[in-house]
């Protein structure tokens, strides 16, 4: 497994647990709660922090365990690196334009904020499945 490879694994495994976690400190407090009165933004700095600095360590551990391979990419994992950041990216773009559209809307905070956030963390963690699966399938240009 390469470098590329392991690296997508932890984003994966950081990824959705994080998100997970924000949700459940979330998701209670707008069934029960005017969403002006949720307590949303120390959970979402909690998850955001959480998942860079986890997401970190899990690279360095993952460099750790074969420092040899850590440095070696090849055209093939760069083209993987590419492929997936296209297919997140429009995740990202969504996230942003519904974003947008929100604070046109005169939206809360609440819902603009949080449209960036799972645009971020579903880009990250399509992008991450997309690599995983180029590494593993037949992987061709486009």
């Amino acid at each position: 497994m390469t470098f590329g490879e392991k690296s997508s694994w932890v984003e994966v495994f950081v990824a959705v647990p994080t998100f997970l976690v924000y949700l459940a400190l979330v998701v209670p407090q707008v069934l029960g709660q005017p969403i002006a009165e949720v307590a949303w933004v120390g959970p979402m700095i909690f998850a955001i922090v959480g998942f860079v600095v986890a997401n970190v360590l899990g690279n360095v551990v993952a460099a750790a365990s074969n420092p040899r391979e850590a440095d070696v990419t090849d055209e093939r994992d760069r083209e993987i690196h590419r492929v997936g950041k296209r297919f997140g990216d429009w995740l990202v773009i969504a996230g942003a334009s519904v974003a947008l559209v929100l604070s046109m809307a005169m939206a809360e905070q609440f819902w603009i904020a949080n449209a960036i956030y799972l645009g971020g963390m579903a880009a990250s963690t399509v992008t991450a499945f997309t690599k995983i699966a180029a590494y593993h399938g037949s992987f061709q240009r486009w």
